[in-house]
């Protein structure tokens, strides 16, 4: 069975930020989404802004790099490439912070075992530098995704026929279902004054600059207006219809061998049926050495090889 590439959902920092209920379809090899409160359903993105704070926190030869990217608001997306992401890191590896990025990955959340406090991050499969020009046509596209799940959000449950009018996607109307479920009380006039603030940067040119101070390689944890006109976002359109096509051809790189094989083995050897608990998972798996982020990056590779699966939310088994 091939498994299908999920799309790049445009969406702003400050919405990623926030996202932090998860969510696994009962189909198998079905990817963690991360649901947003205003609705947009999360695995792959496509964020752009101005690259800041790289920095290798590894080695040069077993390199693991952070980010932080600024989107035009002036919020930030957080980026981490290590050992299982070689092309993501190698991409980061050719960039200098203060560059505008357009930028392909994948989103994770992780709440340490002795905290409360949710990150979020994106594990880059593609970046590249462009023009600020490019970036604010692709902020046009994600203010317009945006209006639409603001749009949706108001009129779920209260008019049908505006609802109808908004022609959601299936994926679209998933999301806000979901969202409803894990979000009841959002304010969804926190997103009205986030799209208003966007398109009044972007119409004044007062694009967001990176700030000067030092990126400590910690996340900060999740927190709890029309486009301005139909050509830009025609254009936008097909800028990211190219980049998504882009990050279909992209086939997932090769993780380290033997801690996979690793993983893989241990998930078959303790599985009784129903699959392993990650928290099971982790703790016998450090035994070996492999800690938890590293661990996230492993069992996200052997998903997208097809070789794992989880049958019921944060349980791994062998496909």
């Amino acid at each position: 069975m091939v498994q299908r590439r999920e799309p790049g959902v445009l969406v702003l920092a400050k919405e990623l930020s926030a996202a932090i209920e998860k969510h696994v379809e009962d189909r198998e090899y079905s990817p963690t989404y991360l649901i947003s409160e205003i609705g947009a359903k999360l695995s792959r993105v496509l964020i752009g802004g101005v690259l800041d704070q790289l920095e290798n926190r590894g080695t040069e030869e077993d390199p693991f790099y952070t980010a932080r990217v600024i989107d035009p608001n002036g919020d930030f997306y957080y980026l981490q490439a290590g050992q299982y992401n070689p092309e993501g890191a190698m991409a980061l590896s050719k960039l200098e912070a203060g560059v505008p990025v357009l930028c392909v990955g994948k989103v994770r959340a992780r709440t340490p075992e002795d905290s409360e406090r949710t990150y979020v991050s994106v594990q880059p499969e593609g970046i590249r530098a462009v023009s600020m020009d490019e970036v604010s046509h692709w902020a046009i596209k994600a203010c317009d995704k945006l209006n639409t799940r603001i749009n949706a959000n108001k009129a779920f449950g209260n008019d049908d026929a505006a609802l109808k009018e908004a022609r959601l996607t299936r994926r679209e109307m998933d999301g806000l279902e979901l969202s409803k479920e894990f979000y009841p009380t959002v304010a969804v006039e926190n997103y009205q004054a986030l799209l208003y603030d966007c398109l009044t940067r972007l119409a004044g040119g007062d694009v967001a600059t990176p700030e000067t101070t030092n990126f400590t390689g910690e996340f900060e944890p999740a927190k709890t207006a029309e486009p301005e006109t139909e050509t830009e976002v025609k254009e936008v359109a097909e800028e990211v219809k190219e980049e998504e096509e882009v990050s279909e051809e992209k086939s997932q790189p090769a993780a380290s061998d033997d801690n996979e094989a690793k993983v893989l083995a241990l998930i078959k050897k303790m599985d009784e049926g129903d699959g392993i608990y990650y928290d099971d998972l982790g703790i016998a798996i450090s035994m070996e050495g492999i800690d938890g982020p590293m661990l996230d990056e492993i069992l996200d590779s052997l998903t997208d090889q097809g070789l794992i699966f989880q049958p019921r939310f944060n349980h791994y088994k062998e496909a």
